[in-house]
């Protein structure tokens, strides 16, 4: 037996069950599921697509939890693959003439309560060329400029670089005067 001393799976999990790898992603999950919806968003997805992709990317997480090494860093980086997929894949779909009549739930993402400035943050983000608008969102999700270099596959001075314009950009989408 294992003991977990923490949150409401409290108590004793048989060892070797997957009890306590159920247990760990749970935390992660519950930790990490609003984040990414609103990191997904501010790379430039809608909220029901931003939920969609997220559900996505934990189902991959969970198959995969026993090899994954960072974590919050994997999540974003499928999460944005993930978004590249479906983006390319609208590129080939073919529109319909008609809508279906069905009702539309209330999208997952509207779990995500974002306060006014977040909104105007996001809003500020949209504006963004998506290379600085991508930085941006690692940033704001308290990466680094080595760790988000090392998963978008380029130089920690070219993060640094899109970081300087992106905040030069917002500068000027605020109205802030800049040097």
């Amino acid at each position: 037996m294992v003991a977990v001393t923490s949150g409401p799976e409290a108590g004793a999990v048989p060892a070797g069950s997957g009890g306590l790898r159920e247990v760990e992603f749970a935390e992660f999950f519950r930790a990490e599921h609003k984040k990414l919806i609103r990191f997904v968003i501010a790379i430039g997805a809608g909220g029901d697509q931003a939920a969609e992709i997220t559900q996505v990317t934990f189902v991959k997480a969970f198959e995969g939890w026993d090899v994954i090494r960072a974590p919050r860093a994997w999540i974003r980086r499928v999460a944005m693959n993930e978004l590249t997929a479906a983006r390319r894949a609208a590129r080939r779909e073919t529109p319909q003439a008609t809508l279906p009549d069905t009702p539309v739930p209330v999208p997952v993402a509207l779990a995500v309560e974002l306060s006014e400035e977040a909104r105007q943050v996001l809003a500020a983000l949209q504006a963004l060329p998506p290379g600085q608008r991508q930085v941006m969102a690692w940033i704001i999700d308290g990466f680094g400029a080595a760790e988000i270099a090392r998963e978008l596959g380029v130089s920690p001075e070219s993060v640094r670089q899109s970081h300087a314009k992106a905040r030069k950009n917002l500068g000027r989408f605020y109205g802030w005067r800049t040097k």
